[in-house]
């Protein structure tokens, strides 16, 4: 098998097909620097499967596809196809030739043809395996293996020899492996914590499910007993009863004659008490006269007290106000001299501020002036500065300018001298490039029309394909999220709806009363679930009501009765019930209602609730006196408004209470509350439906692309197909007119080009001569102007430093004068005060002392008169106690009688007592009897209830179940014992035994798991072992042999010499560095290191022939590997080369003579057009020339 020949197209730089056949031997690629020659390897490895765009010195795999140039398009795609010759049979194919080809497009599409069929890259791998073909093989070899083997590294020394002894793929198994006990280890840590996880709740739940069969045991005993101690009161309670009844009977009749004895009595009394209440009016009424009289008494002598004592207190009335007449003559005394003072302040005052204002206005218009003669220097120095700047500038900008421009017309007049001695060469290249471009051109339009339609077609399958596919793809990511948002919906509204059936969240007793009487007629509810509240205020509403959302809404009393008593007896704790007939709704006044007007208030709470209108009561009991605010600003402001006559919230939960006091803060955050949750069920359950209509519409939609997807693809691929081999005819085509025509195009440019520049040239050169004429002028005069320039700014910035100090001077002065002129303009203004305060006092005075005047005479004229009317008022008075002696003797006499009726009375009122204590008795007996009867009543009522709510049995049902040998004594001391154990284990987890089993299953499993993972870490070791022996092994071996043939091959490239490899660590060889010992003819024997650059890469070069014999390849490729070594070296080289290309095709690209001279067949590669490279004939004389050319470069 060998090499055939290369074919690229659009490849890196080659843009147009290239075409490389190879002969036995040694083919050269020659050429320049950059014009492309590595690109021929880099295609050889990227058809061989290379993946990684680094290796192939680009960014990403797009990069190797022609990128365009200033002049030619960026291609679509780039194939390079390699073609083996098969007549051997080395390669498992029935094929006597064997083309594998490669290609990529822009949209980063790719794909792999054997013989031009489709095939994946593993067909070409297989194909090419164990036949030294391939990326990591020989077949290419580098200047990078060279540094490789060079590198002072050891890992990166020993990366080549392990690629070459062929443990590689060992590496890579024992990687995959230690990647796979890696998995297991974590997947065991997994298992383990797993398990130490469920192994630590295996105890909990073992002893729940204990408690938990513990428990069922003792209710099924608990309920034997308790069915039987039903039975056995219910009949001991039903033959109490009708005892009860026979005695109450008995009672009555005892009762009924007792109450006619005492009936008699009474009549007799009442005819007693009728004479007492006759006595009685007369008593009263001789009583009301002596009342009277000594009421009237009693008026007299107060009034005749009390004016005794006006009387008094006005002859010491009259003497004070004599006092405060002689006191207010003094005090006007004093003011008159205090006005006069004050008059007199204020006229030296004012004379002060006159002369001080002066001064101000004075030292305010020295220092405007001197302001504006500041401000103006400054404008008039920064002028200067701005103006000596740019003059600098300018001045910069002229010399440079003048360095510049003698710099670019001495280029211009290099490039002018060499133009003018082309001009004749490129005449004849014109000529002759046209005539090729004329014959091309003819072939290629029949091609392209073709091409036209078929790249068309292709096109708009592509854009088919793409957009189905985008559409999929978003299709799927939306049924996903779909999915999702479903399975998030779902979950809430479950949690939502099992909290809603068990009463989470409220309080016990309120659970207890809703699962007793779900569904009574007499209940209708908690608060929170007969309210609708928008959720933008749920936050306040539900402060506002705080406990209250739980309170029971019934229809009566009576109801509220019926559970307020079903919490008692059970014990169940205590609840707030509002029943519709006794609740009364609270609401503001019309007056208060003002305030829902004010900015910031959302309005009555009653009214932003909804409700049935039934529960309208309940509601504005609740919330019919509180207002909602938007924030605490406003709510201050309306409660003010209000007078803290009724209750706010704010929509943050701050509560302002009637009376003034406030609760506030943070509010700890729950997933729900029962006042939003039925509002959340609802919107989940909407949701919920949403999201599965939405996602059958997306899956519908994605079934319906995956059949349009499906043929978009087959016709893509046909399509491609068919424009590819059109494309192949037309790049031949384009290929040839490209060439005549670039060749035609080039040479007119240059034609053109050198013309113009000439003239360009010449009129550059002219224009530089005068400008840097102008130049000079310039520079003179712009040194001048900034010297001036600088002493005027010196000058006027000293003249400006004086002017400021003066200036601050006058800033000083003024700002003292302004703080005197404050001071003065206060004393003034006060003595003003002063004066304005003495004249009102003085004015009061005379006021309070006309006013005391008139009072002394009125009081004198009071006192007068008074003194009259009490001689009148004691003559009156010794009148009236005469009168009350006379009636007081009647009075007791009818005394007398009234007492004798009244014994008699008590003596009845004796027997009468006797007769209604036995009939209180009876009745007491009766109210026993009837208390017992209906206690045992509503015993036997609640022994039903309770029989009933815990096993749902009547008596009836209840009696099969009985045991017969039931004792009530001993089993009620069991039923409670058993009611003790019961409650001693607390809460039960009645589910335990379903989790336990379920746990206990899935502990196993994870044991089961554990082992299988254990003994996978057994396997695995087994098998890191077998690959560290097998690899030891191997390379050991194959080292040996490397060495011996490096030995070798060392002494045939140097002409003589020793050389060998040393591992550093023979008992440790796959981890050890790997030392290079070489003694070049007429050396000492020394490390590679210490050799010359020359002959540590001619060393390298032995070692890479050395594991070239172990792992031959049908051809090779060798990039530059020589570059390094002198030219007796490249001999010794190229020699060695040569020999050895009789078992192995070698294509080189090399830039050294000695290596072309050894080839048997050349290529060129040049960049004539910038980006593109293209191959040239080459001869020896021309390739003569280029070398000494680099050379004399290189120096």
């Amino acid at each position: 098998m060998r090499l055939k020949r290369l074919e690229i197209y659009g490849f890196k730089s080659f843009a147009d097909r290239v075409e490389m056949v190879f002969p036995d031997g040694v083919t050269g690629v020659v050429g320049p620097n950059g014009s492309g020659k590595s690109n021929i390897a880099d295609a050889v490895r990227w058809v061989l499967g290379e993946q990684s765009a680094k290796t192939l010195r680009g960014a990403k795999m797009e990069d190797v596809i022609f990128g365009g140039t200033q002049t030619r398009k960026a291609q679509a795609y780039c194939e390079v196809s390699l073609v083996f010759d098969n007549e051997d049979g080395a390669l498992p194919v029935s094929f006597a030739e064997v083309m594998i080809t490669r290609r990529v497009y822009r949209n980063g599409d790719s794909e792999y043809c054997l013989n031009k069929a489709p095939c994946r890259l593993k067909d070409i791998v297989d194909l090419l395996r164990d036949t030294g073909i391939g990326k990591e093989g020989y077949s290419l070899i580098g200047q990078g293996r060279i540094d490789e083997i060079l590198s002072v590294k050891s890992e990166e020394r020993r990366n080549v020899f392990e690629e070459a002894a062929g443990i590689t793929k060992y590496k890579a198994r024992r990687a995959e492996a230690e990647r796979r006990m890696e998995n297991t280890n974590q997947n065991l840590e997994r298992v383990e914590d797993i398990l130490g996880e469920i192994g630590g709740r295996l105890p909990d739940l073992e002893r729940q499910a204990a408690d938990a069969r513990r428990y069922r045991k003792l209710t099924d005993e608990l309920r034997r007993l308790e069915i039987s101690s039903f039975a056995y009161n219910h009949d001991r309670l039903t033959g109490n009863l009708e005892q009860v009844d026979g005695q109450i009977a008995e009672t009555e009749a005892q009762m009924q004659a007792a109450r006619a004895k005492e009936e008699a009595g009474r009549r007799e009394r009442a005819e007693m008490e009728q004479g007492i209440l006759d006595a009685d009016a007369r008593l009263s009424d001789l009583h009301a006269r002596v009342l009277e009289d000594t009421r009237s008494a009693q008026i007299q002598e107060g009034d005749a007290n009390l004016l005794r004592e006006r009387i008094a207190s006005a002859k010491k009335e009259a003497e004070r106000l004599a006092q405060e007449r002689e006191k207010d003559e003094s005090q006007r005394s004093a003011l008159a001299r205090q006005q006069q003072e004050s008059r007199g302040k204020q006229e030296k005052y004012a004379r002060d501020l006159a002369e001080i204002r002066a001064r101000i206005r004075d030292l305010e218009g020295q220092a405007e002036e001197t302001a504006q003669d500041v401000a103006a220097r400054e404008e008039t120095i920064e002028r200067g500065k701005e103006e000596m700047i740019r003059s600098f500038n300018a001045l910069s900008d002229v010399k440079s300018a003048q360095a510049r421009l003698a710099a670019t017309r001495e280029g211009l007049q290099a490039r002018l001298d060499a133009l003018e001695n082309g001009a004749q060469e490129r005449a004849g290249a014109l000529e002759a490039a046209s005539a090729e471009r004329e014959k091309a051109e003819a072939l290629l339009r029949a091609a392209q029309e073709t091409c036209g339609e078929l790249e068309g077609a292709r096109d708009r399958a592509m854009d088919r394909q793409a957009a189905l596919q985008v559409e999929s793809q978003q299709l799927g990511v939306n049924i996903q999220r779909t999915a999702g948002a479903l399975r998030e919906a779902q979950s809430r509204l479950k949690m939502l709806e099992q909290m809603q059936r068990d009463y989470e969240g409220y309080q016990n007793s309120v659970r207890e009363v809703l699962r007793r009487f779900r569904g009574a007629p007499g209940l209708y509810g908690v608060v929170a679930g007969l309210l609708r509240v928008p959720k933008e205020i749920e936050r306040a509403v539900e402060m506002a009501l705080g406990g209250a959302m739980q309170n029971l809404v019934c229809a009566r009393e009576e109801d509220a009765k019926v559970m307020i008593e079903y919490l008692r007896q059970n014990r169940m704790g205590r609840a707030t019930f509002l029943p519709l007939s006794s609740v009364r709704g609270r609401v503001l006044s019309p007056a208060e209602r003002q305030v829902l007007q004010m900015d910031g208030c959302l309005g009555l709470a009653s009214e932003l609730v909804g409700y049935d209108e039934r529960f309208r009561p309940v509601a504005e009991n609740l919330l019919g006196r509180t207002v909602i605010a938007r924030d605490l600003d406003a709510g201050i402001a309306i409660m003010r408004a209000g007078r803290h006559a009724f209750r706010l919230v704010t929509l943050a939960g701050d509560v302002m209470h009637s009376g003034g006091s406030m609760t506030g803060g943070s509010v700890s955050a729950r997933s729900t509350s029962i006042l939003s949750r039925q509002r959340e069920i609802d919107e989940h359950r909407a949701a919920v439906e949403t999201l599965k209509s939405r996602g059958e519409a997306l899956q519908a939609r994605v079934e319906s692309i995956g059949g349009d997807l499906a043929r978009a693809q087959e016709e893509v691929a046909q399509a491609r197909e068919r424009a590819h081999q059109q494309d192949i005819a037309v790049a031949r085509e384009q290929e040839r007119v490209k060439r005549a025509g670039d060749a035609e195009e080039a040479a007119r440019d240059r034609q053109q080009k050198a013309a113009l520049e000439q003239e360009q040239l010449r009129d550059s050169i002219g224009e530089i001569d005068e400008e840097i004429r102008r130049m000079d002028a310039r520079t003179g005069s712009a040194e001048r102007a900034s010297a001036t320039t600088q002493e005027d700014i010196a000058r006027m910035t000293a003249e400006l430093v004086q002017r400021r100090e003066a200036l601050e001077g006058l800033r000083a002065h003024l700002a003292e004068a302004r703080a005197t002129e404050a001071g003065r303009q206060a004393e003034w203004e006060m003595a003003q005060r002063d004066e304005k305060r003495f004249q009102g006092s003085e004015q009061e005075l005379r006021a309070a002392a006309a006013i005391r005047e008139r009072s002394r005479n009125a009081l004198l004229e009071r006192m007068a008169a008074d003194e009259g009317r009490l001689a009148e008022k004691q003559a009156a008075l010794a009148r009236l106690r005469e009168a009350l002696a006379a009636q007081n003797e009647t009075l007791e006499a009818e005394s007398s009688a009234r007492e004798a009726l009244r014994s008699r009375i008590a003596d009845l009122e004796a027997r009468l007592e006797g007769e209604r204590t036995r009939a209180a008795q009876a009745q007491e007996s009766l109210h026993r009897l009837q208390l017992a009867q209906g206690r045992w009543a509503a015993e036997l009522k609640q022994l039903q209830d309770r029989i009933w709510e815990r096993y749902e049995l009547t008596l009836e049902t209840a009696r099969p179940e009985c045991d017969p040998d039931y004792d009530e004594a001993i089993s009620r001391g069991r039923i409670d014992e058993l009611r003790r154990e019961i409650r001693s284990l607390g809460a039960v987890n009645v589910g335990a035994l379903d989790e336990y089993e379920e746990t206990r299953g899935r502990y196993d499993d994870m044991e089961r798991q554990r082992a299988d993972l254990r003994k996978a870490q057994r396997d695995l070791q087994e098998i890191l072992d077998e690959l560290q022996k097998k690899m030891e092994e191997q390379f050991a071996e194959q080292f040996q042999r490397i060495n011996e043939h490096f030995a070798r091959t060392f002494t045939r490239l140097f002409g003589g010499g020793t050389a060998k490899l040393q591992l550093q660590d023979e008992k440790n060889v796959l981890t050890c560095g790997i030392d290079i010992v070489a003694q070049p003819p007429g050396k000492k024997l020394q490390l590679l290191s210490l050799l010359s650059g020359g002959e540590r890469a001619l060393t390298a070069i032995a070692i890479l022939f050395a594991m070239l014999e172990i792992r031959p390849s049908p051809f090779c490729i060798l990039d530059e590997i020589e570059a390094a070594l002198d030219e007796a070296n490249v001999a010794n080289f190229a020699d060695y080369l040569k020999q050895y290309s009789r078992d192995t095709q070698f294509i080189v690209i090399t830039h050294r003579k000695g290596t072309m001279e050894r080839c048997d067949a050349l290529y060129g590669v040049a960049m004539e057009e910038k980006g593109v490279s293209r191959m040239v004939s080459v001869q020896l004389r021309d390739l003569e020339e280029q070398l000494e050319e680099e050379s004399h470069d290189g120096e």
